[in-house]
Order: structure tokens, then C-alpha cells, then sequence
């Protein structure tokens, strides 16, 4: 029997769920009812909805097409795209017989240097797959974010210690939103484009890492600052040759060491901000690093690759123990209390456990372990629930589990309970959006004394607080 079995039924149409309190699942009119009729809890989160925040949207090709095209000659045409996008197509520009009508020689001679670069290219990518996408492409292949492109929230984080949360918009631009003041705070800068992730830097109130397409930007968010829009000169940009687009950044617990990935770089690296340092970890099978998740006590990182490869880093003697996922890569991983980690293949409805490694243990002979099976099955309401694993999170607290799937519009909620050496999971409930919404991202709140808080971006703009609470009472 499937686990949804287990799940209390979906809101009806015009309903829709708020939270959960005390076992009981709290529903109610999407238009007439508010969640401060059942809990006070999230009385002072912020309210988000970017939609009406986004102003400013990059120029797109149909804006682009509003405009008279101008002729240029031919040496302006190559040059701008050798610019732009490389000299690959600066050549292919040169070549083009429609485009080179005044020169046969130089098409002729830049075909034959094409051709050439071409068989270099294509051994290239035969010993190094993970190079044949570029730039933003790699970013929203790896991405855990739904439709990273063209999704409103591009990411979020909340910041571990305070009621602060970050969000990445569709425009790159970062809103800083904090419960303690009205105003939001916008972070921007030239070099941020194409933003792919967030993260607070443990015991600072004011420092965030943005990874994007250039690198890494360490932005100073001053807390008593009045200005909503900081300039570059709050940034400071962390890039290096062939590390790029970075895909992911992940500060230790401790907040001394921040880790970079990229989807095209083989290497991890592992930065020391103050000195705008950084010590490469590689290893040559795998591919390019597309994820990495610190333990609870920072003695290991889990490093995910562009394969069905991914590693388990002690981070005191920094040396990687090697592991191979069946099938597909490991597209969503996440660690949580006693060293337990729980990691999904793309393409499988199933959650491994990860327990008693070598580097943990010193056996050699444990094995990834599955614990939860969310295969596809239609609900009697007839929505879709389960099926291949998108994203997933846990709370700090390892009491709630939450996943996101990419067939399901649904995010489902499980419990999890950690008895001697054996993880239990058990159904919790559902979270759905409102008149077609399709969730694109999901983080749990850091700080939440109450139980714990889903944060759900919505394709809508919205970002929804689903609480989970416990009273004392009950």
C-alpha cells in the first residue's frame, strides 16, 4: 500500500491548507480565511509575494524584437558576438554565407578553422561531458528550483539564527525580508546575474553569499541600515578561472569556511573569505560538483556530481569516500541529526539513508539504504501525488521531512523519528497551492521554536508559511 494512503484528505476546491496543529490539519476559504485564525506563530514572518515586488525584468527576445534592427558591417557583427558568446560562434558568424556576403575567402577559411575547433570540441566533451552545456544552461540543469529560467523565485534561504529570509527573484535581484523591520532590502550589482543559490553565513547577522554566473558575491547586509538598496561596494566578488556558473554555495556551521560549487568545474572549492582564498578539492571521475551539504557538526561534507557519483568529505583529514547512486545523479541531498543523511536520484521516487560510512564507522561494508517510497498514484480527488523526487529539505529539529516532486504539484509533509539505529517515516500531510499553483522551491524556517515552518515559493509569486506546531496543552 502506498504511504499517501496514510495522508489526511486535500482541502476541497475553494480551500486550502494554513498549517497543522497538534495532529490536527487546518484548512480554510483561500479568499476569507487567514492563518492567524488557528496560529499567532507566524503573526511576524514576513509577507512575500514578488510579484508585486519585480519591477524590473531583464530584456527578453520579444522585448528585443520591438526594436529596428541595424545593419552593421561585418567586423562589428563578428566582434560583438566573439564578445558574447565565444569564438566558436564568432567563427560560425564569419562562416555564414548568408551573414559574410563581402568576403567568400574569410568564410571559407573561418569554415575549414571551424570545422577543426569542432573535432577538438567534440573530443572534449567526449572526455568531459559535463562541459557541453554552458553558462545559464547549466544552472537550470542542475538546478532544484522548478523552471529555474522562468520561475519567479529563483531561491531562498533563512538565515539560521534570526527570522530573516533572502529570496532570489526572477530579475537577480536578492530581497532581504526580516520580521524586526518594514522595509526590504535589495541587494544587486553588475556581476550578479543568473543567481542559483543562497546562503546565511552562521553567527552573522549581516553577511550572505550569493552564488551567480561570475562567481561567488559576499554581501554585507547591515541591519540598521535605512537603505533598501545597497550598492557594489557592499559585495565583494570571489571568482576563479573555470568555476563558473557556480551552482551552489554552503557555509560551514561554524561560518568559517564557505564552499563553492560549479556544474562545469571538477573541483570544489573551499574559500576563506577574509582572505579571498580558496584551496580546490578534486577528485577526476564524476564530473563537475553541482551541490554540497555540511553535516550538523561540520565534520563531513556530501559533494554531488554531474554522475551518478558522489562523495562523503572528512573534513578533518579532507579525504573523500567515494559512492555511486543507481541509475541517475543525486539531484537533492540533506543531512540530519546523528550524521544521518538522506539523499534521491533523479528520476526515482525513492529516499535513501546514508548511515555508519567508512569515514564514520570504519567499515567498509554499509550500504545506502532505502526508507521511503513515494511512488505515483493518483488520489481519489484525482490529483497526482509522488512519483520522481525533485527537492527535499528536513528541519533542524530532524522531526519533519518535506518533498517536492516533479510530476506533483503537491508538497508532501512526512514525520520522521529516529529510534536507536532505525529512521521511521510516517505520513504528515499535504500542502497545495491556490487555483493552479505549482511550487517551485521549499526551505524549512531555522529558528522556529513552535515546531517547524515550510516555506513554499509558488509559481503565483507567492511564498507561502506553513507552520507545524505543538502545544503544550496537547
Amino acid at each position: 500500500m502506498s504511504i499517501f494512503h496514510g495522508f489526511p484528505e486535500l482541502p476541497g476546491q475553494n480551500d486550502t491548507a494554513f498549517c497543522k496543529i497538534n495532529e490536527v490539519y487546518c484548512c480554510g476559504n483561500v479568499r476569507y480565511g487567514n492563518i492567524t485564525t488557528f496560529t499567532n506563530t507566524t503573526k511576524t514572518h514576513p509577507v512575500i509575494n514578488v510579484s508585486r515586488d519585480v519591477h524590473h525584468h531583464r530584456t527578453t527576445d520579444e522585448n528585443i524584437s520591438m526594436y529596428i534592427e541595424v545593419e552593421d558591417n561585418l567586423l562589428k557583427k563578428i566582434t560583438s558576438v566573439l564578445y558574447k558568446q565565444g569564438i566558436l560562434e564568432a567563427l560560425s558568424v564569419a562562416a555564414d554565407p548568408n551573414v559574410n556576403r563581402d568576403s567568400p575567402f574569410l568564410a571559407v577559411t573561418a569554415s575549414y578553422v571551424l570545422k577543426v575547433a569542432n573535432i577538438f570540441t567534440a573530443f572534449r566533451y567526449f572526455l568531459q561531458p559535463h562541459l557541453k552545456d554552458i553558462g545559464p544552461k547549466i544552472v537550470s540543469n542542475y538546478s532544484r528550483t522548478r523552471n529555474w529560467g522562468n520561475a519567479p523565485v529563483k531561491c531562498m534561504a533563512w538565515h539560521p539564527h534570526t527570522t530573516k529570509i533572502a529570496v532570489a527573484t526572477s530579475d537577480d535581484n536578492v530581497r532581504v525580508y526580516c520580521s524586526e523591520v518594514a522595509f526590504v532590502s535589495t541587494l544587486k550589482c553588475k556581476a550578479q546575474g543568473h543567481v542559483s543559490s543562497l546562503c546565511w553565513r552562521p553567527y552573522s547577522a549581516s553577511e550572505i553569499a550569493v552564488g551567480c554566473e561570475q562567481g561567488v558575491l559576499i554581501w554585507t547586509v547591515d541591519p540598521n541600515s535605512i537603505f533598501t538598496k545597497l550598492s557594489s561596494s557592499n559585495a565583494v566578488l570571489l571568482k576563479r578561472t573555470g568555476h563558473s556558473p557556480v551552482t551552489d554555495v554552503s557555509w560551514s556551521p561554524n561560518g568559517d569556511l564557505l564552499i563553492s560549487c560549479s556544474g562545469a568545474d571538477t573541483s570544489m572549492l573551499v574559500w576563506d573569505v577574509a582572505m579571498e582564498t580558496a584551496v580546490p578539492l578534486r577528485r577526476v571521475a564524476g564530473g563537475g560538483i553541482v551541490f554540497a551539504r555540511w553535516s550538523f557538526d561540520a565534520s563531513k561534507v556530501f559533494a554531488a556530481t554531474s554522475s551518478i557519483i558522489f562523495r562523503v568529505w572528512d573534513t578533518k583529514s579532507w579525504k573523500p569516500e567515494r559512492w555511486c547512486a543507481q541509475g541517475c545523479r543525486v539531484v537533492a541531498a540533506c543531512w540530519g541529526p546523528k550524521d544521518l543523511l538522506l539523499f534521491a536520484a533523479k528520476g526515482e521516487p525513492i529516499v535513501y539513508a546514508l548511515t555508519n560510512t567508512g569515514l564514520m564507522s570504519g567499515s567498509q561494508s554499509s550500504k545506502a539504504v532505502p526508507v521511503l517510497d513515494v511512488t505515483k498514484i493518483e488520489l481519489p480527488t484525482g490529483e497526482i501525488a509522488g512519483g520522481s523526487i525533485l527537492d527535499m529539505c528536513w528541519d533542524p529539529s530532524g522531526k519533519y521531512l518535506a518533498l517536492m516532486f516533479e510530476e506533483s504539484y503537491l508538497v508532501a509533509v512526512f514525520c520522521t523519528t529516529h529510534l536507536m539505529l532505525q529512521l521511521k517515516i510516517t505520513p504528515c500531510c499535504f500542502v497545495c497551492g491556490i487555483e493552479n499553483e505549482i511550487p517551485t522551491t521549499i526551505a524549512f524556517q531555522q529558528n522556529f521554536d513552535a515546531g517547524a515552518c515550510l516555506t513554499i515559493a509558488w509559481t503565483s509569486g507567492r511564498v507561502q508559511h506553513f507552520p507545524i506546531v505543538y502545544t503544550d496543552k496537547y
